[in-house]
């Protein structure tokens, strides 16, 4: 590294202000900027959502890596974003989340122990992890922290953060995509979170290539859990039984025929996903009613372009017998510019988790 990189490099890490929210998904890249709205609410200064090729990552394995990297110089250059530090979300198996109640201490002492306890829950080893904690509360009388745990796989970290340095960016935080929308749902349901934190709520993100499950009580999550089924595995099927290509089979899934009409071929496809979706998420909640919890939930939120799936929230209404809401970033954010309705709609559904890493900022 030269002697001007390394200027450039310490002048970002000293850097503030908001991050750029960068959300690299098996089928497109995701950016969103903020700023500070009015009455300490968050302006949004730009969204964009590029599509990936087929294969561009295949079970986590970046294949084309000059895709992604030309994918966030188009956004940057596109919507003239200057910013160039950024908060990368990562998901999948290289990351794991966990709630943990330590003994309580000072300082020193609760990181010590969080760290300490954490270590067992990581299934690809503490010494190549990195990892962080939020604490979410103390409990006096039982001199315990209650906190949450994340994880992320070093190695793979580095080769995302590699990519975001090709493209321009310098990576000052590594969040987890769980935890990005998370924090958009505290925020679209903050007037209700006191009772929703009580009562418990299941909070579904339904992505690409996996479908993350969370239940929320108590003033975070206290379960998360990602499922190896996602929105693709749609588009193959119907490429694969209607003979189309892989942008073609996409576009029949979200748009339809010419007519806008659903075929019969693509309602059996999307039938019998939702009843493997539904299947698995089962067997999640089962686990958390046979790891101890009696507690029922009252809510059930979710978000991700499998929100659009024709059926899939009257098919969760009836696994969770509770009425399904849409979680919406539009709800919390002021729009600077103008966006087409097509725009609009793609923040709404696809838009949470990059819009959740673009709230973090470093002071």
């Amino acid at each position: 590294m030269s002697i001007g990189e390394k200027i450039q490099e310490i002048r970002l890490n000293m850097a503030k202000g908001y991050l750029v929210g960068v959300d690299i998904g098996l089928s497109a890249v995701k950016i969103a900027v903020m700023a500070e709205g009015k009455k300490g609410s968050y302006r949004l200064e730009a969204y964009e959502s590029f599509p990936l090729s087929e294969a561009s990552i295949i079970e986590d394995e970046v294949q084309k890596p000059e895709e992604i990297i030309n994918a966030i110089q188009t956004i940057l250059k596109k919507n003239g974003i200057k910013r160039k530090i950024a908060c990368l979300g990562m998901d999948g198996p290289n990351t794991v989340t966990k709630r943990l109640q330590v003994p309580d201490g000072d300082k020193e002492e609760v990181e010590d122990n969080i760290f300490w306890e954490s270590e067992q829950y990581i299934p690809f080893g503490a010494d190549d992890a990195q990892i962080g904690f939020s604490i979410i509360g103390r409990n006096e009388d039982e001199d315990v922290v209650d906190a949450i745990v994340g994880a992320v796989k070093i190695d793979v970290a580095e080769k995302y953060m590699e990519y975001l340095k090709e493209a321009g960016l310098h990576t000052r935080v590594v969040d987890l995509n769980i935890f990005a929308v998370n924090n958009v749902f505290e925020l679209c349901f903050h007037d209700q979170l006191e009772d929703i934190s009580e009562e418990g709520a299941i909070i579904i993100d339904l992505g690409a290539q996996y479908t993350s499950l969370m239940v929320y009580r108590g003033g975070g999550p206290i379960l998360t859990k990602e499922i190896n089924l996602g929105g693709v595995l749609i588009t193959e099927e119907i490429q694969r039984s209607m003979g189309v290509s892989y942008e073609e089979a996409e576009d029949l899934k979200v748009n339809g025929d010419d007519n806008g009409n659903l075929p019969e071929e693509i309602i059996s496809i999307l039938e019998a996903h939702i009843n493997r979706l539904v299947e698995e998420l089962k067997k999640v909640l089962n686990f958390y009613i046979a790891a101890g919890s009696s507690e029922q939930v009252s809510h059930c939120f979710i978000t991700g372009g499998g929100a659009q799936i024709p059926g899939i929230k009257d098919a969760l209404q009836d696994l969770t017998d509770i009425e399904v809401e849409d979680i919406n970033p539009l709800e919390i954010l002021e729009i600077k510019g103008s966006f087409s309705e097509s725009e609009l709609e793609e923040l709404a559904y696809r838009g949470a988790v990059a819009v959740g890493l673009a709230m973090r900022r470093v002071d």
